[in-house]
């Protein structure tokens, strides 16, 4: 009887840990995890739609970003343009509040990097498409 009452509070005991374990992450706007480009937390950008971009990048479905890097000031919008078939996304590797849906074929994503830092992303669908937005102050 002890060893059932045992086992049935490590079970519940795993099952609280790995719930705990299932978070998505912090909530939209925290800025993401601390460290990596951008000078560490806080908020680094926005989503945005319908703003004028400094900078633009295509995905083909060559599997690759083009240009695989830009160059923008803090408060400038870079926008990436899914110009072929081929769904995609663009995921940020330290900033996931800033991580767009997955991108179809014409479909636009724009953000507005608000502090300087240098901000690695890349595509979680095609292993190897990966580029940096370089963002000065």
């Amino acid at each position: 009887m002890m060893k059932a009452r045992m086992g049935a509070a490590g079970l519940g005991a795993s099952l609280m840990l790995l719930f705990a374990a299932c978070g998505n992450g912090p909530p939209a706007g925290s800025g993401g995890s601390s460290g990596g480009g951008g000078g560490g937390g806080g908020v680094v950008g926005s989503k945005v739609t319908g703003q004028t971009a400094a900078a633009k990048l295509k995905e083909s479905d060559e599997l690759k970003f083009s240009p695989t890097s830009a160059s923008v000031k803090a408060g400038d919008v870079v926008q990436w343009d899914n110009t072929g078939a081929v769904a995609h996304n663009v995921t940020f590797d330290d900033f996931q509040s800033i991580t767009s849906d997955t991108m179809n074929g014409g479909d636009t994503y724009q953000v507005k990097f608000t502090k300087a830092g240098s901000y690695a992303f890349h595509c979680t669908f095609h292993p190897g498409m990966e580029g940096t937005i370089t963002v000065t102050g």
